[in-house]
Parts: C-alpha cells; sequence; structure tokens
C-alpha cells in the first residue's frame, strides 16, 4: 500500500514514515501543497495525509482539487483547528476522516490502518488464491497453512496482485505503485523480485500465479490450475515480454533481400577490406613469431568491428569467426597462433562469397526466418507502431559507418527518422538541437565510451528521461551491469536483428513518452508540457483571485499565414524535423527568461504558454515588446531566420510567422480558456512588436 504525507512538520513527517515504513507502507513526502498536488496526480496513492495549514495549497483546496479530478483514495485531514464549521468544511470538501492536533503517534496509525481496510470491511479482509492467503491486518503470507516469509515489496507485489485479479501491471506501474520516488530503479528491479517472489512461493508449495503477458507486463494468472512447471520468464529484454517472433516471407521477398544485403555488401566492402587488412597484419607478425602491442591492438579492433557489423549483411557464420578472432586477440596465445591463423583464412574464403540464400537479409542469423529489407507500412511483428501517424526519431551514435548506413536502411521503412552520429562528442549538440524520441549508443567508441557519455547524459535534468539503448557486442555481466548502472534503458547485441531492433525501440519510444507525461515534461523543448502547465496555471488563477492580483497569460505561437490546418505545416516549408529543431530552439530562448514568467510551458506542437503574476495589461504590453520579442529574436537569428518571419515557410503558398499576444485576468477574462482565446486573438507578428515605440 503506498501512501502520501502531505505536511509542513519535519518531526511529524520522519516519526510517522519511519512507523509506516516498519509497517511494510511505502511512503512519499512533501512539504508543500502545491508540490502534494503534483504528487498526488502523478502517482497511484491508496491513502493521502493533508495538513490543513500548508504553505502555497492549503490542505482543504488540495482535498477538494483531489476530488473534482476523480481521486477515489482514503483523505485524512490533520488540524490544529478543532471547531465544528473546520470539520464540517474539510469534509465537505472530501476528506474521509479528520483528526485534530495534538494527537499521539499510535492514534494517527490506527486511524491509517482503518481507512485503508474501509473498502474491505464488507468481506472477509483476508485475500486468498488456491491455497495461498494473504492477510493484510496481520501482514502475513501462507500456503496450506505454512508461512511463506517475504521482504516488504515482495510482500507489496503479491498483494498488490491478488486485489486486483484481471488487471495487467507493467513495468512502469509497479514502480509507481511499489517503490517512492526518492528510490528509482530501474526495470530489472522489477523482474528480479518477481523471480524470488515465484521462487518462494513454488517452495512453500504454491502454484506458480504469476504470468507475463507479452508485451505488456505482469498479471495473476486466470485459472490456478493451469501448469506449474518451470518459471515461464523467458524474457530476453526488460519489459518482461519473450522476443518477437519474426514473420514468414516468400520466396521473392528473400530474393529481394538477398540482392539489397549484397549491394550493402559492396558500398561497404573497402572498409571491411581494411578491416580484413589489419588481421593479416597480425598473421604475418605472428609467422615471424611476434605481435607487438600495436598491431595486436590494431587487429582486435577489426576483430571487434567485424563481429559487431557482418551480421547485418547476412554473415552469421562471420560473426561467429569474427567472435573467436576478437576472443583470441584479447589473451594471445603464440603457441596457438595457427589456430588463429586458420580463423583468418576462413573468414577471408567466406567473405569472397556472397551472403547464403538462407542469411540474406542483413542483421539475421543463418536459418532463421528473413523480413524483407522494405516491410508493410504497418508490419505485424511490431506491438507499439507509432501513435497518430508520427514518425519515431532517433538518433544513432557509432564510431561505425557501416552500422550506422544499415541502421537507416533497416529502420526508415518503419516510420523510424534515424539521424547518426559518428562524433560521440556531439551528442550533446545534437540532441538540444532536435531532441530525439530515442537514443542509440554504441559503447566502444574511441573518442569516448559510451557508457561514459551515457553517465553524462543522465546528470542533466533535461536527459534523464530520454530513453537510451546500448548496442554491443560485449555480453558478459559485468559491462551489463555497468551499462544499467551508467543509466541506460535496454541494449541490443551486436549483430543486430531486425524485428528485435524494431520492437525494443517502439517499446522504449512509448515508455519514454509515458514517462514524459507523468514528469510533465515536453521532450522537445524541455518545458512544462500542457497538462502539467495547465494545473499550475489554474492554480495560479485561484490564488490571483483570493489575493485580487493581475496575471497575465501569453502565447508564443508559429503560425502560417495564410492559416492552414495543423497537420499541412509541411506545405508551408515546415516539415516535422524543422519543427521539432525550431521548437528546440525557441524553448531555449524561453529558457533564458529566468524567473520573469511564473509558468514557462508548451501548449501545442507549435505553441507556447506563459504566464506573468502581478502584470497588468499595460505592463504586459511593455514587458511582450522590451523583453519577450528581443530574446526571442537571437534563437531565430541562430536558426538564420529573418526577424519574426521564417524563411523556411516563404513560398507560393505564404510564410510562417512567429507571432505573441497576451491577455490579462480578471480584466480579459476569468477562465484560463478565455484568457488564452483572448490572448491568440491578440497575437501580432514578432517584428511588430519590436518596431513599436
Amino acid at each position: 500500500m503506498k501512501i502520501l504525507l502531505v505536511d509542513d512538520d519535519d518531526l511529524l513527517i520522519q516519526q510517522l514514515t519511519a512507523d509506516l515504513l516498519a509497517q511494510n507502507y511505502v511512503v512519499d513526502t512533501t512539504t508543500n501543497g502545491l508540490s502534494g498536488w503534483e504528487y498526488a496526480t502523478a502517482n497511484p496513492y491508496d491513502l493521502i495525509v493533508l495538513d490543513i495549514n500548508l504553505p502555497g495549497l492549503d490542505g482543504v483546496s488540495l482535498c477538494q482539487r483531489l476530488r473534482q479530478v476523480g481521486y477515489s483514495g482514503a483523505i485524512l485531514l490533520l488540524t490544529g483547528r478543532s471547531s465544528s464549521s473546520d470539520k464540517v468544511m474539510g469534509l465537505n470538501a472530501g476528506a474521509d476522516d479528520y483528526l485534530v492536533k495534538p494527537y499521539t503517534l499510535a492514534e494517527l496509525t490506527a486511524r491509517l490502518r482503518a481507512l485503508l481496510r474501509r473498502p474491505t470491511l464488507v468481506s472477509d479482509p483476508v485475500l486468498r488464491w488456491g491455497d495461498l492467503q494473504l492477510d493484510p491486518n496481520a501482514g502475513l503470507v501462507t500456503v496450506a497453512g505454512r508461512g511463506v516469509v517475504l521482504s516488504p515489496k515482495e510482500y507489496g507485489l503479491l498483494e498488490l496482485f491478488l486485489r486486483n485479479r484481471d488487471r495487467i501491471f507493467s513495468n512502469t506501474v509497479l514502480l509507481e505503485r511499489l517503490w517512492s520516488i526518492d528510490e528509482s530503479p530501474g526495470e530489472e528491479t522489477i523482474r528480479t523480485h518477481i523471480k524470488r517472489l515465484r521462487r518462494k512461493l513454488k517452495q512453500a508449495g504454491a502454484n506458480d500465479l504469476i504470468e507475463n503477458v507479452y508485451g505488456m507486463g505482469y498479471r495473476l494468472k486466470p485459472d490456478i490450475a493451469a501448469d506449474s512447471g518451470p518459471d515461464p520468464d523467458p524474457c530476453p529484454d526488460q519489459s518482461g515480454a519473450p522476443a518477437a517472433a519474426a514473420p514468414t516471407v516468400t520466396a521473392d521477398q528473400a530474393a529481394a533481400a538477398r540482392a539489397a544485403a549484397i549491394a550493402a555488401l559492396e558500398r561497404f566492402r573497402p572498409t571491411i577490406d581494411e578491416r580484413m587488412a589489419a588481421l593479416h597484419h597480425a598473421v604475418t607478425a605472428l609467422d615471424n613469431h611476434q605481435l607487438s602491442p600495436e598491431v595486436q591492438t590494431a587487429a582486435l579492433g577489426a576483430a571487434h568491428k567485424l563481429a559487431g557489423t557482418l551480421g547485418l549483411f547476412g554473415y552469421g557464420a562471420g560473426t561467429t569467426l569474427a567472435r573467436r578472432l576478437e576472443d583470441w586477440l584479447q589473451q594471445p596465445n603464440l603457441a596457438q597462433s595457427k589456430t588463429f591463423c586458420g580463423l583468418v583464412t576462413q573468414l577471408e574464403q567466406l567473405l569472397r562469397s556472397p551472403p547464403p540464400l538462407d542469411a540474406a537479409a542483413p542483421g539475421h542469423p543463418p536459418g532463421a526466418p528473413q523480413p524483407a529489407l522494405q516491410p508493410a507500412p504497418q508490419p505485424a511483428i511490431v506491438p507499439l507502431p507509432p501513435t497518430q501517424g508520427d514518425r519515431v526519431r532517433v538518433v544513432a551514435v557509432d564510431d561505425d559507418p557501416m552500422i550506422l548506413a544499415q541502421l537507416q536502411t533497416l529502420l526508415t521503412p518503419w516510420g523510424v527518422d534515424v539521424a547518426v552520429l559518428q562524433d560521440p562528442c556531439q551528442t550533446l549538440a545534437t540532441l538540444t538541437a532536435n531532441p530525439p524520441d530515442l537514443l542509440l549508443l554504441d559503447l566502444d567508441m574511441p573518442l569516448l565510451h559510451g557508457l561514459d557519455l551515457c553517465h553524462q547524459l543522465r546528470q542533466s535534468d533535461r536527459w534523464q528521461t530520454l530513453p537510451i539503448v546500448c548496442l554491443t557486442a560485449c555480453r558478459d555481466a559485468a559491462t551489463l551491469y555497468r551499462l544499467y548502472q551508467a543509466g541506460a534503458d535496454d541494449y541490443l547485441p551486436k549483430p543486430v536483428i531486425e524485428p528485435e531492433l524494431v520492437s525494443r525501440i517502439f517499446h522504449r519510444v512509448e515508455r519514454g513518452r509515458l514517462l514524459q507525461t507523468l514528469a510533465g515534461t515536453d521532450p522537445r523543448t524541455g518545458l512544462a508540457n500542457r497538462q502539467k502547465a495547465t494545473i499550475e496555471l489554474e492554480l495560479l488563477l485561484s490564488l490571483a483571485q483570493r489575493q485580487q492580483q493581475p496575471v497575465t497569460v501569453v502565447v508564443v505561437q508559429l503560425r502560417p499565414s495564410p492559416p492552414v490546418p495543423e497537420d499541412c505545416s509541411a506545405q508551408h516549408g515546415l516539415d516535422k524535423g524543422d519543427e521539432t529543431a525550431l521548437m528546440a530552439t525557441l524553448g531555449q530562448g524561453l529558457l533564458g527568461l529566468g524567473g520573469q514568467a511564473e509558468v514557462t510551458s508548451c501548449w501545442g506542437p507549435r505553441e507556447f504558454l506563459l504566464s506573468l503574476w502581478g502584470t497588468d495589461g499595460a505592463g504586459a504590453q511593455t514587458w511582450l515588446r522590451r523583453t519577450l520579442a528581443p530574446q526571442l529574436v537571437e534563437p531565430l537569428r541562430s536558426y538564420s531566420l529573418a526577424l519574426g518571419t521564417m524563411a523556411l515557410g516563404i513560398g507560393a503558398l505564404g510564410t510562417i510567422d512567429l507571432v505573441l499576444g497576451a491577455a490579462t485576468f480578471p480584466a480579459d477574462g476569468q477562465t484560463l480558456q478565455s484568457l488564452y482565446n483572448q490572448a491568440s486573438g491578440r497575437a501580432a507578428p514578432c517584428n511588430d512588436w519590436l518596431s513599436l515605440p
């Protein structure tokens, strides 16, 4: 069970948190009403404890807002006021109980337990599943009368599944329900706890009651009498889903794939020959009974890259040979130099012949069914296609041009735009200029190791939720541990297999978008998104009404001239990539305003919304002319744009202008929607504002 404590008394927070943690509850804490609202709307809680006198937003108003947005969990109000009117006000706001200070810690925890028990009072509170029983009151789990010792997280998982028998829980939801915000573990933690829970229940004699649902997560098995054989957790990826099955193909598709593989091979034949030359140089050195460190290092790098790329061209056997050469070069044994030379000869002979028919499709092992290089627009093996027709944007960082080229060949037909980058030192600039949906990152790069780059990105708040998938030929446990420690979300072993690559990308992109929404951040600009900004602006207007202060809402829009539907922007010279890059550029300009605006948000695909506290209409006009418009000019210039008018949009169909407008509460409207409509209706081009005296 998960509890949120909102109280500005640090001593109470510490004592109550320690007591609840000892009783296996998950506890989040905050001391501010506004942050309490953010916590409560971003995470599912079984119970919320609110102090009445809170900074930012009082407990009664927070309780009322929570009920208005549909929060159905228990709410307990704490206050030092004991009058009947205060109690009535709190209960009318939606609170389930009311506790007056001073009170003892024992009384408070007893009230919490009573509130958490209320939904099950009408029936037996003991949760049962076959011979398994979980008693929430006593915190005991038994199988056929025998006790089972579980850790707090294992107990929480089991209780969650038993209380929600028909629900499928994704890794993301399980993390939100059973871990506090301060813990923030990775998804691998879920798999570990699920395995331990399964093992303990099986040792106690219980059937396996938790099952994997492909591409979705975990749930309680519909039929407990189902097969209780080996652990059905074969998931090769971190989502808890088994690998997608490769589709069958026709002979014509296989032939087309083979022709494409041969063409790609010939394109990169000089690079492959260069790497083979490094191996032959090592063979010559071994024939002379010497292998200098320089030659060994060059040959090792060549073998490593061949192991990662030959599979892309259908040479599954070549990948195996290159990997054996790499293993030998890592710890060379001169007494077995003939073995190394023989492997080089075999690899040379293999590469002289075209890819075999059954292994021609790039990225697939020999003998596996081969999908065509240009699949159908909506391939069946992708569980999560791009939403609403949007193309997914991926930045791939690898020092091997062959892998980058093949990634573009594989991913483009699936609706994925791949921006390639050979220099890892340029990654941050590339991400900032045009933020992607996902980053594909090679580990072994000469200028900057992938793990170091991943760690640097995770140190920035801007890239905390960007999905990062690492590409590596290493499969040892130590490397994988370091990979997740650096902040990567997933990894793909080289050579990359097309169905697995596409499936992983779409899974991670969808999860990344969900995290961005929950975090209230727009992925393109790093500003607050519309959902979070709406909450903040409505709270700001409510506060302005109570304190009788003006608030000005400012809109910044990219507007086609003449107007066209939102989905037709490409006809006016602004394609998806240009739009994303320009929005990111303008977002950086708005961030440069510092604390001048109370709320700065990305309101839509081509729109920003800001708010100014204590600023009337005249002050807002001055601020637009003297501060906002000049602040946006420099970012526009850096994007090769004229003052306020984008050169990208100039043509027969018109232009796309940057327009600014403002409306003030309460003079121009009482609601957020009315203020937005007024500001949009008054919006004028940026260069018009600059020309005003």
